[in-house]
């Protein structure tokens, strides 16, 4: 009986509601028996709406209050010693957290605690995003707790660190990562395949961007470029900057051709990106972008700015450009005026994302855990 516990980046049922459930998230291989996750959320989602995540194995979600809060930090500890008494009960033979801070810190301090082998899955250059200027983390004692104790003891005491590009590894290896592994996020090319007839060549072209609607991803600078294409562009996502960017399509007066669509099922929205012409991201830092190789899989021409890892993970199957409007409009008017330029481009994608696949991506990560697996009955062996 295999057992893994899970500290999750985020309340599952923000997942469920976003519509984000993927099968075998947390199971790659359906190498577990049991999958536990640890939720700091009050309120979570029913298991069985969500099983999918632990594929084959049974899914228990452990609904905890978040134990580090500013005003009753002086209780965090006790916290802390009710979340390692709940893990031995458990009794996990693996310890799995999905950010560098707080679930990281308590994954890698658990599997001290307990004698289980813990990984970090990185998504995240947090350096990065402490210095942007759209920047979510509150200030003061907060960064400074993340930044000097949380992520430091994380990524130094986690026995395996999972990079989701090796953009990231140098802010890993930064804070004290050593036994690194890149494995890149899982999009299942199959669900994307598409054929050359089913292509259509009329105009207007389609244009998709997929995105969070928060300031890092930049989405006004693709709207902008589109002003004065005959092109039609798709955004899909929610978030803080829905209202503005509407705005601003009324402002340019070209409500006739964007369309937001802001919440679309995991398991449906390979079929958007099959109707789309064109894919365009535009964005001031990312730890992977799945779009993008989600895109690659349906074979669609792409456009990235050069902020890494766009470039990374489209390795040179598309255009990268500026991360400013006249580079977006000046790549767009050159794909929409060659429809060969288009057909190649996306071929070359396609390949790529057929070498990333998500089924060698899962036998990456089913490989890490039996190699932690086989470690410990080796020691267990030894006493």
């Amino acid at each position: 009986m295999k057992r893994l516990v899970v500290f999750s980046n985020d309340a599952i049922l923000s997942y469920y509601k976003k519509q984000e459930i993927k099968p075998r998230y947390f199971n790659p291989g359906n190498f577990f028996d049991e999958v536990h996750i640890i939720s700091f959320a009050k309120k979570e989602v029913e298991e069985e709406k969500v099983s999918v995540l632990a594929g084959s194995a049974r899914l228990k979600i452990h609904s905890i209050d978040n134990p580090f809060s500013l005003k009753s930090f002086f209780l965090f500890f006790l916290k802390r010693e009710k979340i390692i008494e709940l893990l031995r009960q458990i009794n996990p033979d693996t310890i799995r957290a999905y950010n560098s801070q707080l679930a990281g810190y308590l994954a890698a301090y658990a599997g001290k605690r307990l004698r289980v082998p813990s990984v970090l899955s990185l998504h995240t250059n947090l350096d990065e995003c402490r210095d942007h200027k759209s920047c979510q983390f509150r200030r003061g004692l907060h960064l400074f707790i993340s930044k000097f104790f949380f992520e430091p003891y994380a990524l130094s005491y986690v026995d395996k660190t999972i990079c989701a590009s090796h953009f990231l590894e140098a802010y890993a290896r930064k804070y004290g990562a050593r036994d690194l592994k890149v494995i890149y996020n899982k999009v299942y090319t199959q669900d994307y395949k598409t054929s050359e007839d089913s292509k259509e060549k009329k105009r207007p072209l389609k244009i998709l961007t997929v995105g969070r609607l928060d300031p890092p991803k930049n989405q006004e600078c693709i709207i902008k470029a589109i002003k004065d294409l005959d092109v039609e562009l798709t955004l899909i996502g929610d978030g803080r900057n829905y209202k503005s960017l509407s705005n601003l399509v009324r402002e340019l007066k070209i409500d006739h051709k964007v369309r937001f669509i802001r919440s679309v099922p995991n398991q449906e929205i390979c079929k958007l990106y099959k109707k789309s012409d064109i894919f365009a991201i535009s964005s001031f830092y990312e730890g992977f972008c799945i779009p993008v190789l989600e895109a690659m899989a349906a074979s669609l021409p792409i456009i990235v700015n050069d902020k890494e890892p766009l470039p990374e993970v489209l390795g040179g199957t598309g255009i990268v450009v500026r991360n400013d409007t006249k580079s977006f409009n000046e790549a767009l008017k050159k794909l929409i005026c060659d429809d060969e330029l288009r057909l190649t481009l996306g071929k070359k994608a396609r390949k790529r994302a057929e070498q990333l696949d998500g089924e060698i991506m899962e036998r990456k990560e089913t490989e890490l855990y039996q190699e932690l697996f086989d470690k410990v009955i080796s020691e267990r062996k030894e006493l």
